[in-house]
C-alpha cells in the first residue's frame, strides 16, 4: 500500500512540472503549424468519451481466476497538450469473493479424522457475489510523447494514476454462506459486525494502470486497458490487515471531439518606409556660362555584412567607413540598407525579427556616423528572399547605392 500511494504521489509531481510546458506545446511551433495544415487540425487539445467492457477479479486467498466477473466502464476527460490529461472514469458491475482454506466454509463433506481430531474438508471452495461501482478521477501520461514531439501518431501508451470512491453493496450470498457452513469459530460480515450488519460499504480506491490506445480515425481509437484498485480492507467481506486488491482488464473505444482549427501562416514581412521629404522648390536663377564639365563617373556601392546565427551586432567597421564615404560623396543619391534570415534555421516569425533588427542596427550605426536618415531605405524580408544558394550567406545585411 505504501509503495502504491508513492506511485500515485509521483505521478501527481509528474503532472505539475509537466503542465509548466503544456501551454507552450498546445501552441504551434513550426513543425507543429505544418503538421496541423496538413491534417487540417490541431491533434492536441481536444476532448473525448469512452466506453470498456472487460473481466475483473480479486486478489484474495482463492485462485483469482475462480473469481472472473465481468466489469464495465464509462468516461470522459480532456488531453491539453501531447503529454497530459485528465479522466472522469465509473466501472463497476458485480464482484466475487470466496473461501480456500482449512478451518473456513467448504461446500463438500467434512469428515472426523479420529488419528489426529481434526475435520478432514473435501470439495470447491465456496465463492459469493456482490454489486460494486468504483468513482476515480485519473490523470493521463502519454509515455510516448514524453520521448518525442510528434503530436500525432498511430500508437499511444497511457500510464494512469486515479483517486476516488468504492461503494459496494448487497452481499446477501456472504451472510447465507456464514450462517449456513461453519468449520471452526463463526465469521462475520466485515461490513459491519454481529450486533450491526450492514448492508453496504463506502470506501477509498487508488488507481494504477496502462492504457494502449490505436488512433483508426480522426475522431475514434480503440484500446486494451489494465488496472490495479486498492480497496478497503472489507472490501471483499473479510479482514486480512491489508487492503484487498481488484485487478480489471478491458476493451476500450474512444470518441474524441473539440478539436481546433490549424495554425494561421507565418505574417508576412516587415517593411521599415522613410518618411517622405518636403518638397522644397528652388528660386529660378540665371544660369552663369560655365565651361561644360567634364563627366564624372559614379562609383557603384553594394557591401555585404555577414552575421552568425541570431547575431545583429555589426563588427564591419572599414564596410561602414566606406559606405559613409560613399554618401557624403554623392549626397543625393540614396542607399538601401535590406535584412535578411536563412531559412534552415529558426521560424518565419523569429527571422523576419532577426533581419528587422540587423537592418535598424546597420542603419542606426550609419546615421551615428553622419549619414542623414532621408539618404536611406531600411526593410526586412526575413527568410522570405534568399539572395545567395548556401544557407548560411542569407544571415546578412545588403546594402546598395542607388
Amino acid at each position: 500500500m505504501r509503495n502504491f500511494k508513492t506511485v500515485i504521489a509521483a505521478l501527481i509531481i509528474a503532472f505539475c512540472g509537466a503542465s509548466a510546458t503544456a501551454q507552450a506545446q498546445s501552441c504551434c511551433g513550426s513543425d507543429e503549424c505544418k503538421e496541423a495544415q496538413d491534417l487540417g487540425y490541431k491533434p492536441y487539445p481536444y476532448g473525448f468519451i469512452q466506453i470498456q467492457g472487460g473481466m475483473g477479479t480479486t486478489l484474495t486467498d482463492v485462485s483469482c481466476f475462480k473469481l472472473l466477473e465481468p466489469t464495465y466502464s464509462i468516461g470522459g476527460g480532456y488531453m491539453f497538450s501531447p503529454i497530459i490529461g485528465t479522466r472522469l472514469h465509473v466501472n463497476g458491475f458485480k464482484s466475487k469473493g470466496g473461501f480456500d482454506t482449512m478451518n473456513q466454509y467448504y461446500d463438500g463433506i467434512t469428515t472426523w479424522n479420529e488419528s489426529d481430531g481434526t475435520y478432514d474438508v473435501s470439495g470447491s471452495p465456496i465463492k459469493y457475489k456482490f454489486n460494486y461501482i468504483n468513482t476515480n478521477a485519473d490523470l493521463m501520461l502519454n509515455v510516448l510523447n514524453i520521448f518525442s514531439q510528434k503530436v500525432k501518431r498511430s500508437f499511444d501508451i497511457y500510464l494512469i494514476g486515479g483517486i476516488g470512491l468504492n461503494y459496494a453493496w448487497h452481499n446477501d450470498e456472504f451472510e447465507s454462506i456464514t450462517s449456513k457452513y461453519s468449520v471452526g469459530s463463526d465469521i462475520s460480515n466485515a461490513w459491519g459486525d454481529k450486533q450491526t450488519p450492514r448492508k453496504s460499504l463506502l470506501s477509498h480506491n487508488l488507481r494504477l494502470g496502462l492504457l494502449a490506445d490505436v488512433n483508426v480515425a480522426k475522431n475514434w481509437s480503440i484500446g486494451a486497458e489494465v488496472d490495479f484498485n486498492s480497496l478497503d480492507d472489507r472490501f471483499n467481506s473479510k479482514y486480512k490487515d491489508a487492503d484487498d486488491w481488484m485487478l480489471t482488464a478491458s476493451l476500450s473505444v474512444t470518441y474524441k471531439f473539440g478539436f481546433k482549427k490549424p495554425c494561421a501562416p507565418a505574417p508576412a514581412p516587415v517593411i521599415i518606409q522613410k518618411e517622405p521629404e518636403p518638397v522644397v522648390v528652388p528660386e529660378k536663377k540665371p544660369e552663369p556660362v560655365v565651361e561644360k564639365p567634364v563627366p564624372v563617373v559614379e562609383e557603384p556601392l553594394k557591401e555585404t555584412i555577414f552575421y552568425a546565427i541570431r547575431e545583429s551586432d555589426i563588427d564591419k567597421e572599414s564596410i561602414m567607413n566606406k559606405v559613409v564615404a560613399w554618401c557624403k560623396k554623392y549626397p543625393n543619391k540614396t542607399i538601401s540598407v535590406d535584412g535578411y534570415a536563412d531559412k534552415g534555421t529558426g521560424t518565419p516569425k523569429l527571422n523576419i525579427g532577426y533581419a528587422q533588427q540587423r537592418a535598424q542596427k546597420v542603419a542606426d550605426k550609419l546615421k551615428s556616423m553622419g549619414v542623414p536618415a532621408s539618404q536611406m531605405t531600411v526593410k526586412s524580408y526575413g527568410d522570405t528572399v534568399q539572395p545567395f544558394a548556401e544557407n548560411d550567406k542569407n544571415r546578412c545585411v545588403i546594402i546598395e547605392g542607388k
